[in-house]
């Protein structure tokens, strides 16, 4: 059988931000998500011909929407191209009582529990927002496509038994460059079902997942590893084959997608994950920025991230705490924590 060739941009965004004027006209349409995405409420956004545009994230259940603009905004910060762009905008009260439609229809108790609730304090906010013209703030992505959730690298168990495991850490030699590694996710729950093949190059995932550590040691992200917040995807323009229950991207590429599980207080788990598996090996340059951007102003660093006075406090405080251990592997291992 032929292979399907699927278009030239393997993987497509929607190129321009939708912005707040966007959200709030009659020009697209706004649904809920399915099941799939966890316990926040996030809504789809479609334009005038039904096509999906992006996600609109307003901060509920464990999603922090200025987290998800941070984690962006940060990872953007150090040079790292692994997360989907993200913009804050708001929906007017005209929007909001469109939503508190959809929100009065739906009901997630055979669902999760956690999610009914989660709706019903949305739905209240909302209500309040109406009654005091008030908009309602969250972090709009781009719609992806050609990306698929890996479990390899997104359970504890996964990671302890992964080929590039041994590799994070700095008493262990380099790994081989160009040696390639297939990625595979089979899945009936998410389409397209049947298993997601990518080839990627085995030292670039190596650095891509220590980076990942690294934004969520600094954003105290404490969700990454309950198996499905850890991602692939097709790079930009290569090559994507289809055929009956099989989707091969010939070059892929780790994705952070869901990045809203961050700065809580006191909350170290992103700290001790790093810890926990021993990741002593990082990418130089990245991490010199961060002594960087440890050593800015706290205001314009502050406005930069866009978070509040009291999620600043718990990111610069995670920044400090990574730092010391990064400076302790450096004392211990030298320059054996570069990757090459």
């Amino acid at each position: 059988m032929k292979f399907k060739f699927l278009p030239v941009l393997a993987f497509f965004c929607f190129n321009i931000f939708a912005d707040s004027d966007l959200l709030n006209s009659d020009n697209v349409s706004l649904s809920l998500m399915g099941s799939l995405e966890g316990r926040s409420i996030i809504l789809k956004v479609k334009d005038k011909d039904g096509k999906n545009i992006g996600v609109f994230k307003p901060s509920s259940g464990s999603t922090l929407c200025h987290g998800e603009y941070a984690s962006y905004k940060l990872a953007q910060m150090v040079g790292l191209d692994i997360y989907p762009k993200t913009s804050l905008e708001y929906l007017n009260i005209k929007t909001q009582k469109k939503v508190v439609s959809l929100l009065k229809k739906t009901n997630f108790k055979d669902v999760s529990e956690r999610k009914e609730e989660n709706r019903k304090i949305i739905l209240e906010e909302l209500n309040r927002n109406i009654q005091t013209n008030t908009k309602l703030e969250g972090a709009f992505k781009p719609w992806y496509i050609n990306f698929q959730f890996y479990k390899g690298l997104g359970t504890k168990i996964g990671v302890s038994s992964h080929k590039i495991y041994k590799y994070l850490h700095a008493d262990q030699p380099q790994l081989q460059k160009n040696k390639v590694l297939k990625l595979e996710q089979c899945t009936q729950m998410l389409e397209p079902k049947g298993c997601t093949i990518g080839y990627v190059f085995a030292d670039d995932l190596a650095k891509d997942f220590s980076s990942m550590l690294l934004i969520d040691a600094v954003m105290g992200n404490n969700d990454r590893f309950p198996g499905g917040n850890v991602h692939f995807k097709a790079v930009p323009g290569s090559e994507v084959i289809q055929k009956p229950g099989k989707l091969f991207f010939k070059s892929a590429r780790l994705f952070s997608l869901d990045n809203g599980a961050v700065l809580k207080p006191a909350d170290k788990t992103a700290l001790n994950i790093l810890k926990e598996f021993k990741v002593s090996r990082f990418v130089k340059t990245y991490v010199e920025k961060l002594y960087e951007i440890d050593k800015m102003d706290n205001a314009t660093l502050r406005k930069e991230l866009s978070l509040s006075p009291e999620e600043f406090e718990i990111f610069k405080q995670n920044l400090k705490d990574l730092l010391q251990y990064i400076d302790a592997l450096k004392k211990q291992y030298k320059q054996k924590i570069w990757f090459e």
